[in-house]
């Protein structure tokens, strides 16, 4: 074989999504480069506007100016930082929906990936937290589905980031019932769920879900960990579920 000789089907990946074969680009950067082919890259869109920058709501033009909604200008969530990636919509809500429950982990890693890529962007301009805290599943839930998505993609993201992950501090000792055809004013009435399993004094904690949609269950679980001693807790997700009617 000749020096620098490389054939080209052994750099053919399959696509995360359409699980057609590819030939990745060889200066592409970031994770929707290397696992999805270029057809399903175009229809993977990160938000970059138009949504409120301490909860994520999305208003309905997307170039809008990133503005504070009706609801944290009345009360700041807990939290202190949020940032995600882009609309619970088309390719995105779809590859979500499959890695939780079709069990896909080459989905969740890639998931990982784009979570680990929205860390290492974020936290290029100020202090990694101590720790990356997914949230947790209901035991019952847990063994129902056998593996918890967000704790499956934020062990991808900690190999990348370097941050460790603490899939064990958070419990979630009540059972609730599924959320989807809740409104939001019943989802905000959500009490408290979690507890943690020890002190967190100091540590600055960034929290992880799959998808928000009113940010209820975040809301419990960062007021928890504040409660038990956090310094600060930031919040990432992939997806923000738009207010019904209010998004393209």
């Amino acid at each position: 074989m000749k020096a620098g000789f490389f054939p080209q089907w052994l750099r053919e990946r399959r696509c995360a999504s359409c699980l057609e074969p590819f030939l990745p680009e060889r200066d592409a950067a970031g994770a929707e480069a290397r696992f999805l082919c270029p057809d399903c890259r175009g229809r993977l869109t990160r938000r970059t506007a138009g949504y409120c920058p301490y909860c994520g709501e999305i208003y309905a033009l997307e170039d809008a100016p990133c503005m504070p909604c009706g609801s944290c200008l009345q009360k700041l969530p807990p939290w202190s930082d949020f940032f995600f990636y882009g609309v619970h919509a088309g390719l995105l809500r779809e590859l979500i929906l499959r890695a939780k429950f079709g069990g896909n982990l080459p989905l969740m890693d890639f998931l990982g990936h784009i979570l680990a890529e929205l860390c290492e962007e974020h936290y290029s301009v100020t202090v990694k937290p101590d720790a990356l805290v997914p949230v947790p599943l209901h035991t019952a839930r847990l063994r129902g589905r056998g593996f918890s998505q967000c704790y499956e993609m934020a062990r991808a993201a900690q190999k990348i980031t370097g941050i460790r992950a603490l899939p064990d501090l958070l419990e979630k000792f009540v059972r609730t019932p599924s959320q989807v055809e809740k409104s939001r004013e019943e989802r905000m009435k959500l009490e408290q769920v979690f507890r943690v399993a020890e002190r967190v004094d100091g540590m600055r904690l960034l929290l992880f879900d799959d998808v928000c949609t009113t940010g209820a269950t975040l809301r419990r679980a960062a007021e928890c960990l504040l409660a038990a001693g956090a310094e600060r807790v930031e919040v990432v997700v992939l997806s923000r579920t738009p207010l019904e009617g209010k998004a393209k």
